[in-house]
C-alpha cells in the first residue's frame, strides 16, 4: 500500500485540477473525459506515466476523428458502433508504430473514444472530448513527469530486488533451503505446486514468476531512461542512472543462468541421481549471495559487496568434482551463475 499511496494521490489530484480547468476555465458543460484521461494517465503506478499520457491522447484523438467522419454516413446505433470500432482498430494498428503503439493504452482510448462520440453524439462532442483528453492529458504530465517524476534508481532497484527473490526461490527450491522474505505472498503458491508435481508443475510455475519479474524490470528500466530524459528534476541523475541501468541488464543473463541450473538438476532428479554435497554447496552458496543482495539496503554496502563477491570467486576457484559427468555438468552450471552473479556487483560493472 506504501508504494501505491503516492501515485494514487497525484492521480486524484490531476483528477480535480483537470476538472476544473476544463469546467471553469475552459467553459465545458460536462467535462466528464478531462479527470478520466488524467487518472487514467497517471493511475497506479509511476511506471511509464509519460507514455501513457501520450498514448491516451493520441488515441483519443484518432478515434474521435474516425467517428466525427463516419457519424454522417452511418448515423447511431449498434450497426454504427460495430463500424467505428472495426474501423478505429485497424487504424490505431496500422499506426501505433514505436513509442505509441506499446502496450494497450493507444488502441483502447481510440476505440472507447470512437463509441463514445456515436453513442453521445450532439453538436460539439467531439471537439469538447479531444480538448478534454487534451486537458487531462496535460495535467497528468505536468503532475506525474513535472512536479513528481519517478525515481528512476527506486524504480531499478526495486525491480532488480524482485527479480533477485524469485531467482532466490528457484535455488531455494532445488537445494531445498528456506528462501524466507517472499515479498510478494506468492510462497504458498510455490509449495503447493512443487507438492503436486515436483517436477513440471514446480518448474513451469518458477519459470513465470521469472519471468514475469524480468517484465517489470524492463518496463522500470524504459521509465527510468526516459525519467532523466524528459523530467527536469531528474535530468540531474543522467549520468548515474545510465550507469545502473547498464548494470541491471545483467540480471538477464543470471535469470537465464538460473534457469539452466534448475533444469540441470531436474533432469539429475529424472534420471534419479543425487546432488552431491558439494555441488549441494555451490547451490547453498548461490542461494547465500542472492539472498544477500535481495535484503540489502540499495545502494549496496560495500560490505555487503565484498561478501558476495569473496563468497562467488571462492565458489568459482574450486575443482571441478571428478565422481561423476552429472556432478561436473552441475557444478558448471552452478559457475556460470556464479559468474553473473559477479557481473551484477557494481564494482564488476563499472
Amino acid at each position: 500500500m506504501q508504494d501505491v499511496a503516492s501515485p494514487v494521490a497525484q492521480a486524484a489530484a490531476a483528477a480535480a485540477l483537470a476538472w476544473f480547468i476544463a469546467r471553469h476555465v475552459l467553459g465545458h458543460p460536462e467535462p466528464f473525459f478531462a479527470p478520466i484521461a488524467a487518472a487514467v494517465a497517471l493511475s497506479t503506478s509511476h511506471v511509464q506515466r509519460a507514455r501513457r499520457s501520450v498514448q491516451m491522447v493520441v488515441g483519443v484523438l484518432l478515434g474521435i476523428g474516425i467517428a466525427e467522419l463516419l457519424h454522417p454516413l452511418i448515423g447511431s446505433g449498434g450497426f454504427a458502433i460495430g463500424v467505428v470500432v472495426l474501423v478505429a482498430l485497424f487504424a490505431a494498428v496500422a499506426l501505433g508504430i514505436g513509442f505509441v503503439g506499446e502496450g494497450m493504452m493507444f488502441f483502447n482510448q481510440a476505440a472507447a473514444s470512437a463509441v463514445l462520440v456515436i453513442a453521445l453524439h450532439r453538436a460539439g462532442t467531439g471537439s469538447e472530448r479531444a480538448v478534454d483528453a487534451l486537458v487531462g492529458g496535460a495535467v497528468a504530465l505536468v503532475i506525474g513527469v513535472g512536479l513528481f517524476p519517478a525515481d528512476p534508481l527506486k524504480l531499478l532497484w526495486g525491480a532488480e530486488r524482485g527479480v533477485l527473490g524469485a531467482l532466490l526461490r528457484v535455488l531455494a527450491q532445488r537445494s531445498q533451503i528456506e528462501a524466507g522474505g517472499s515479498d510478494d505472498g506468492d510462497q504458498g503458491e510455490q509449495e503447493a505446486m512443487a507438492a503436486a508435481d515436483p517436477d513440471m508443475g514446480w518448474a513451469l510455475s518458477a519459470s513465470h514468476e521469472v519471468h514475469a519479474r524480468l517484465g517489470a524490470l524492463t518496463q522500470a528500466r524504459s521509465t527510468a531512461r526516459a525519467s532523466v530524459r524528459i523530467a527536469p528534476r531528474r535530468i540531474p541523475m543522467r549520468a548515474t542512472v545510465e550507469i545502473e541501468e547498464r548494470r541491471v541488464a545483467g540480471i538477464y543473463l543470471l535469470a537465464s543462468a538460473v534457469l539452466s541450473l534448475m533444469r540441470t538438476t531436474l533432469e539429475l532428479d529424472r534420471r534419479g541421481g543425487q546432488i552431491e554435497p558439494a555441488c549441494a554447496l555451490d547451490l547453498s552458496d548461490l542461494a547465500d549471495a542472492l539472498r544477500a543482495l535481495r535484503d540489502a539496503p540499495r545502494p549496496w554496502p560495500q560490505t555487503t559487496v565484498a561478501e558476495v563477491g569473496g563468497r562467488m570467486y571462492g565458489l568459482l576457484g574450486r575443482e571441478l568434482p571428478a565422481s561423476s559427468p552429472e556432478a561436473a555438468i552441475l557444478t558448471s552450471a552452478s559457475r556460470a551463475v556464479a559468474a553473473d552473479v559477479l557481473a551484477l556487483l557494481p564494482d564488476a560493472a563499472d
